[in-house]
């Protein structure tokens, strides 16, 4: 079953996620299905994803992502994600 997550991140701004984006050089990594990301409310930046598994979406944030932010000087403890089962993706 699909999940979708959920993360805001008040550390990131476009700059540093552009900068992200850049250096892990994937569009999909293995296990994601969609991505989206935007400013948050309140500041930082926020991404919305759907992958095929929590722990394929773990598996990108611990060998993937958190490298490339504390290579680009992001510090302190990850923001926790928030998953919740998808019952239902629709699209045009």
């Amino acid at each position: 079953m699909a999940i979708a997550m959920l993360v805001d991140n008040p550390a990131v701004s476009q700059e540093v996620y552009d900068k992200v984006r850049a250096q892990l050089g994937v569009d999909a990594p293995p296990g994601g299905i969609v991505h989206l990301a935007g400013p948050a409310p309140g500041g930082g930046w926020r991404v919305v994803e759907l992958w095929e598994s929590r722990e394929e979406a773990f598996r990108f944030f611990t060998e993937c992502l958190a490298p490339a932010l504390r290579a680009l000087g992001v510090t302190g403890p990850p923001p926790e994600p928030q998953f919740w089962p998808v019952h239902n993706l629709i699209t045009s």
